[in-house]
């Protein structure tokens, strides 16, 4: 095979009616090559270069094409280039395409071979070099390929090139092809070698001379095939024998398509021909084809005929519709029809702008104007008059069949006649412009006015239902004659155009959208084009046999299937997806002209005529399932980082933009491919994409995702499975569950310990309570041992004493009784001094310099000593207990100064520290020996009750004193853990 035969895939013919000039029901006959549908694509849609070298087809649906200037990948919408995510050789001239066993692809390049597997392009070594340039190739049966370069053979072997030794006999090969035996054929030009493979050499079977031969080709049937350029050899099994008249006298390719139809490309100035059970036709220029010079043939899976040209690529497809434009006798300029009509005859015609009228009969196109008698009017519609039809023209009239001519009718009002219908009573029924509705019945014509129910002049749509009942649709209102009068039963919102009557339902054509009922008795709902109706000006709506209806705007034609306009009008849909039929179907012209005319019908036989700017064309509307929509991940985009969909992707972290790029290949209407996508794990439902190709995330949080996308084709066909691209977006440490793990281990570590030291501190408080209750009932324990108790011993043995005195020296016992009343007298007052005291420590809003001077004042019992409070440091507030504690100690140290030191000078210095207090009270007295500082006097606690409240708070007491030289006391305590707390009652 020549590296710019792309090999054959399939082609299907369909039996529908043949073209001009054939019957107007399918045929056993072919459909002409020049009445396909010849869709072209150049460098203005998207080709690197016009010059097509090579064509191949993936499974998933994607059409490969090489040019003079590059590879691209087809959907059918838009080629995709490899400049960004391909290596540089596919930039250049492709030689060959070739399909592998699986979903790649053999690429042949001038300056190198590669295999496209799993989404990437795997370069292919030739002796350690990935330059050279490959001759020939032929695919095995296994999915690997021969190929030839510098006269030498190799074959693949896991994407590595195996040599394979040619004979001696064998000179440079021209091309090579594989038999369905796997046997290896080679042309040296001279000879066609057949050979099989034995340890990396190539033995020749069997040898055929065919001088000049420099082409072979194998059919999906296993048929081979040798050329020379000019003759066309076919193998008998023993010989190459010629085919005498193939088709073209000179090509560089062959292809037999399914149909076992022989195709032949010319590569010169013939175009392409087909040939099937001896009958040859060729398709050139002059027909629509690119250029003469085409020369690559390829069948697609949907049984279509690609052409690469020197001009562009082109594509064969048999339309659901067949637009019928060059008939006999007609001009080509007055192609464009305005009404059409089926006569009882069942014979289809069509009424032309100014070129009178066309008929269709027995596969025979006859035209009618001048020479019949028909003016060079507009055809505004027909009606059943015997053995041919009536024609209402425009101003002229209406036209009958008479005596061979056509002749202008009697009594017709002057005007523009328009929407004759035939009435099952006989009578024909028509308007006239500006002037209303008329009827005629017996040659006599009646005008239908406000008396007989039909209000106004504007007539819209006349039609006869299916049970004979004439209906006119006015400017809004749809009447019905009931032999007398016309009743009012419909209301529709804007003027009514046309009235159909599909599945016992009702649709009514306006110029503000199509009205729809399901039945006469139910309410209707208006479809309008924010509910998906290509177009709110409906001309003309035609109902098929299975209740679907066939619709006919100023843009387009389309189908909406029963399904859908049913369930719509009973308010189970709230949009709609109808079915747009193109150019590609077919059609020259996608819409109709305003014309108030019958433009559609549905004919005997079933078929859909619609009267068009550029022709009648028909459909059958029991069309042929198209190919199920399938979609497919093109390319993925991290941060504008573009790289070809794979069936995976990671991500790595950080916060990105993720763009997905999606198609459905598809050779027809791929721009009606509606989209449906979802991204697992973000999405909570799918969302319609409609025909948008694209979509992006931003900031998606690390993780594990699936995007999925699935296609629907414009027949409401959809995927069977969705495409599906997994995404691993990869977190930063911190985003991981490890960490993550450890950040709730470490929380609720710190809130155990934040628990434990609050319920530390808590317990600690209520200690520190429990604690200044024992200190205070200690603390009044000493006093009243020191006061009360003592003043009360006292008290008692002065009792006993004056007993004994009243007895013996009654003379003194009243002295020793006044003694004893003052003595009780300062018991009293040493109460209610230390009463005083209690008092005066609780009180928390004084500081305790306050509370120290108020103890100055307390026992200042003469002008000396003299006393010095001393401050030093940043005052700040000290926590309760401690002061409490410090005022204690010191209060005794200063009672001790005042009382028992005979001191001239007491000084209080007191230093907040950072961290510390420290309180220094320092006297000029007569001082303590060391025995009285160990162990205090006999029956007191003043210096133990000192250092008991020091434990307390954790302070160090230093008493400095020796007889003589004063004494100095100096407590210092730690106050930082203290300085946040609150006392709590």
């Amino acid at each position: 095979m020549l590296p710019r035969d792309s090999g054959v895939l399939r082609w299907f013919a369909i039996l529908l009616l043949v073209a001009a000039g054939s019957a107007p029901t399918p045929c056993a006959g072919e459909v002409p090559l020049q009445h396909e549908v010849l869709t072209t694509w150049t460098t203005a849609q998207g080709l690197p270069q016009n010059f097509i070298t090579a064509l191949a087809q993936t499974p998933d649906g994607f059409l490969w094409v090489g040019t003079m200037n590059g590879l691209v990948r087809f959907d059918g919408l838009h080629f995709q280039d490899f400049t960004r995510n391909g290596p540089p050789e596919l930039e250049d001239d492709i030689g060959a395409l070739v399909r592998d066993s699986g979903d790649g692809l053999w690429v042949s390049a001038f300056n190198g071979f590669f295999h496209y597997v799993h989404h990437r392009f795997v370069p292919i070594l030739l002796h350690g070099r990935r330059h050279y340039t490959v001759q020939s190739i032929a695919r095995t049966l296994q999915g690997g390929v021969w190929i030839s370069s510098n006269g030498k053979v190799y074959r693949t072997q896991n994407d590595q090139l195996i040599p394979a030794t040619l004979p001696m006999t064998v000179h440079s090969p021209q091309d090579m092809t594989v038999d369905r035996e796997d046997n290896l054929w080679i042309t040296d030009r001279a000879n066609v070698y057949r050979m099989h493979l034995q340890a990396n050499r190539l033995v020749v079977a069997a040898t055929y001379p065919l001088p000049g031969c420099q082409l072979l080709y194998t059919s999906r049937f296993g048929t081979l095939w040798a050329g020379d350029g000019h003759h066309l050899f076919r193998f008998d099994g023993n010989s190459f024998a010629r085919v005498h008249h193939p088709g073209l006298g000179n090509f560089v390719g062959v292809m037999v398509d399914r149909q076992h139809r022989l195709w032949m490309a010319s590569g010169g100035l013939h175009g392409i021909s087909r040939e099937s059970n001896g009958h040859v036709e060729t398709l050139t220029a002059s027909q629509g084809l690119a250029s003469d010079d085409a020369r690559v043939l390829f069948e697609d899976r949907n049984n279509d005929i690609w052409i690469g040209t020197i001009a562009g690529l082109q594509r064969l497809h048999h339309g659901a519709f067949t637009t019928y434009t060059d008939i006999p006798g007609l001009a080509a300029a007055a192609n464009q029809t305005d009404a059409a009509f089926e006569q009882s005859d069942h014979s289809i015609w069509g009424g032309t702008l100014e070129g009178g009228v066309i008929r269709f009969k027995n596969g025979q196109w006859s035209h009618f104007g001048r020479s019949a008698g028909l003016p060079p009017g507009q055809v505004r519609g027909f009606y059943n008059h015997g053995n041919m039809p009536a024609i209402a023209i425009a101003d002229y009239g209406i036209f009958v069949f008479h005596g061979g001519r056509f002749i202008k009718m009697r009594g017709i009002p002057h005007g523009y006649v328009s929407n004759p219908v035939n009435a099952p009573d006989g009578s024909v029924w028509f308007s006239i412009q500006h002037r209303g509705l008329f009827r005629l019945q017996h040659d006599r014509v009646t005008h239908i006015t406000a008396g007989q129910g039909f209000p106004g002049n504007f007539v819209g749509a006349i039609s006869v239902d299916p049970h004979g009942d004439v209906w006119v649709g006015g400017a809004r209102k749809l009447h019905r004659w009931n032999g007398t009068h016309f009743q009012n039963l419909v209301t529709a919102p804007a003027p009514i155009l046309c009235i159909a009557w599909p599945a016992g339902g009702l649709a009514l054509g306006t110029m503000d959208g199509l009205l729809l009922r399901t039945s006469m008795k139910r309410n209707g709902r208006m479809l309008t084009q924010k509910d998906g109706l290509p177009g709110d000006m409906i001309l003309d709506v035609v109902g098929d046999s299975e209740g679907n209806l066939w619709i006919a705007t100023t843009r387009v034609i389309a189908r909406i299937s029963r399904v859908q306009w049913q369930a719509f009008a009973n308010g189970q849909l709230r949009h709609i997806d109808p079915e747009i039929f193109t150019e590609a179907d077919g059609l020259k012209s996608r819409s109709l002209l305003p014309m108030n005319s019958t433009s559609a019908l549905r004919s005997t036989d079933g078929r859909i005529w619609f009267a068009t700017p550029k022709g009648l064309a028909v459909v059958n509307p029991h069309l042929i399932p198209e190919p199920r929509a399938r979609a497919v991940t093109n390319t993925i985009s991290v941060d504008d980082r573009l790289s070809l969909a794979t069936s995976s992707i990671t991500v790595p972290p950080g916060r990105h933009r993720l763009t997905l790029t999606y198609t459905a290949p598809a050779s027809i209407a791929p721009e009606q491919v509606r989209f449906r996508y979802r991204l697992s794990g973000w999405d909570h439902k799918w969302i319609n994409g409609g025909t948008a190709h694209e979509v992006s995330y931003t900031g998606l949080p690390p993780g594990s995702y699936a995007f999925q996308v699935i296609a629907i084709g414009r027949d409401g066909n959809r995927s069977l499975h969705p495409a599906t691209v997994h995404i691993t977006l990869q977190p930063f440490f911190w985003q991981t569950g490890w960490f993550l793990a450890c950040m709730i281990l470490l929380a609720a570590a710190a809130l155990v310990e934040a628990t434990r030291r609050l319920t530390h501190r808590r317990a600690e408080r209520l200690s520190m309570r429990f604690q200044e209750r024992v200190a205070e009932r200690e603390r009044i324990a000493y006093q009243i041992h020191d006061t009360v108790i003592q003043d009360m011993i006292g008290a008692t043995l002065q009792l006993e004493l004056i007993g004994f005195q009243i007895a013996e020296q009654p003379e003194t016992s009243g002295k020793t009784l006044a003694e004893l009343a003052g003595r009780m007298r300062e018991t009293i007052a040493r109460s209610r001094n230390m009463v005083s005291n209690l008092h005066s420590t609780a009180v928390t809003q004084y500081s305790l310099a306050d509370v120290l001077r108020h103890a100055e004042a307390e026992f200042r019992l003469s002008e000396l000593p003299h006393f010095e409070m001393r401050s030093f440091g940043l005052v700040r507030k000290v926590h309760p207990l401690i002061r409490d504690e410090v005022y204690r100690i010191c209060r005794e140290a200063l009672a001790n100064a005042f009382r028992h030191s005979q001191a001239e000078n007491v000084t209080v210095t007191v230093s907040y520290l950072p961290d510390m207090l420290e309180v220094t009270i320092a006297d000029n007295g007569q001082g303590m020996s060391q025995n009285l500082l160990e162990h205090g006097r006999t029956g007191h606690f003043g210096l133990r009750g000192m250092q008991a409240h020091a434990q307390r708070i954790n302070a160090s007491l230093t008493i400095e004193s020796s007889p003589g030289d004063g004494t100095k006391v100096i407590l210092r305590v730690k106050t930082s853990r203290f300085w946040h707390m609150r006392r709590k009652d």
